[in-house]
């Protein structure tokens, strides 16, 4: 069972106090990670149907997008603190609800058991990290996804990492999904560093309908998240995901931080579960960004990652974790006190317009890359069924991976 947090010690205090105002006064850096692009992914590790986006989704070329306000959301220090505690919230202001931005930005409809690539950008966490780096984590870090079907308006972080596998942690009204390291293996900025050279000649990106074998690349590659979405969860109702990324300073490393300092990134995002053939739907150009990368498929070891730093406790150094007991840990033996106060129903209502095309493109640069935008959609009001489309159906087949993941695929019959 998690403490709750506990009252510092007067030198703490002010300690804490001193780093909160460093960092009120420090100005962002240049690179941050959100969730920009969700992807199906089939048995053979294609991404195939159509493409969703987070809640609230703006793209980076959209009029009036502000990195640091518009999408970014670093935790504790949107609150002006050095570690989080039980007020830190979970989800961005444009996202404690569970509704798009535009239609044009859709959810993803996904079946139950299917793999879901949730697509971001390293902005140099991975080839060329910038800022201090002394304290970080190796691999950019740990990203837990959690999911549920009980999402709230006002969560707290503190409450979803409490959260486990086998959904008895914390308040039992989520579980934990994934546990996997930010750097996936492949992804990259277009930069002059050696990692960026040697990933962008492995694994070569091109913009959308430009690709030509032999060729060198010439966009940056998307890192991703692998999760699966439980096989439970019911066709025609939404499911809520939680993306974390724990990206914190240990005490000691940096002179500046003796204490260490926390640094979490949030993505809240919803999909819509559906059939297969929904699900496998052919992806259509009105969803599509005017940058859109040409990658045809997830990481090859998307159904049985892990990442370095599993336990969760062990990478939180503020004090909220101060007196947690062995175990706890984020493969699942955690749990808390359950909430006393009611949880909301789950939202019902799904978009009107079923997700289609590819999404956000960085350009190749070493700044926050530019994704651009497709121009407004028409909505497409099909609705999700429970069958498969009458003119390619389609067949759920599993498939077992080494690491005890079952997959339901979307393929063609």
């Amino acid at each position: 069972m998690f403490p709750q947090l506990k009252k510092n010690t007067s030198n703490m205090s002010k300690t804490l106090s001193t780093i909160a105002l460093m960092l009120a006064a420090a100005p962002f850096a240049t690179g941050h990670s959100w969730i920009e692009q969700m992807r199906n992914i089939d048995a053979k590790g294609n991404y195939v149907g159509e493409y969703g986006y987070p809640r609230g989704y703006i793209a980076k070329t959209d009029p009036g997008y502000n990195g640091d306000k518009s999408m970014n959301f670093n935790l504790p220090a949107a609150q002006g603190k050095a570690f989080i505690d039980d007020t830190t919230p979970l989800c961005h202001p444009g996202q404690t609800k569970p509704v798009q931005s535009q239609d044009k930005y859709p959810r993803l409809k996904t079946p139950p058991g299917g793999f879901v690539a949730l697509r971001y950008m390293e902005n140099g966490h991975v080839t060329e990290p910038v800022g201090r780096m002394l304290g970080k984590p190796d691999m950019g870090g740990t990203v837990f996804v959690y999911g549920t079907t009980e999402p709230k308006e006002d969560e707290t972080l503190a409450t979803v990492i409490h959260w486990n596998k086998d959904g008895k942690g914390g308040n039992g009204h989520g579980k934990l999904l994934a546990t996997q390291d930010f750097d996936d293996g492949r992804c990259y900025e277009m930069n002059n560093t050696p990692k960026s050279k040697q990933r962008a000649k492995e694994f070569p990106n091109y913009a959308l309908g430009q690709a030509v074998e032999g060729a060198p690349g010439n966009y940056a590659m998307f890192c991703e998240t692998d999760v699966q979405i439980p096989e439970t969860a019911e066709v025609g109702k939404p499911y809520t995901l939680y993306w974390v990324w724990q990206w914190n300073t240990k005490p000691g490393a940096d002179p500046g931080l003796p204490v260490g300092k926390d640094e979490w990134y949030t993505t809240c995002m919803d999909v819509d579960v559906a059939s297969n053939g929904t699900a496998s739907k052919e992806a259509s150009a009105k969803f599509a960004l005017v940058q859109q990368d040409a990658e045809t498929a997830a990481v090859s070891n998307f159904a049985a990652r892990t990442a370095k730093m599993t336990d969760i406790v062990k990478g939180e150094y503020g004090p909220i974790f101060s007196a947690q007991p062995t175990g706890g840990s984020g493969s699942g033996s955690g749990g808390s006190p359950a909430s006393s106060k009611p949880t909301p129903a789950p939202s019902s209502k799904l978009t009107a317009t079923p997700p289609a095309s590819f999404t956000t493109l960085p350009s190749a640069s070493l700044t926050a890359p530019v994704v651009t935008v497709t121009a407004p959609a028409m909505t497409d009001s099909t609705p999700i069924d429970s069958a498969s489309p009458a003119i390619t159906p389609i067949v759920a087949r599993s498939i077992h991976y080494r690491n005890g993941a079952k997959f339901r695929s979307l393929s063609a019959a």
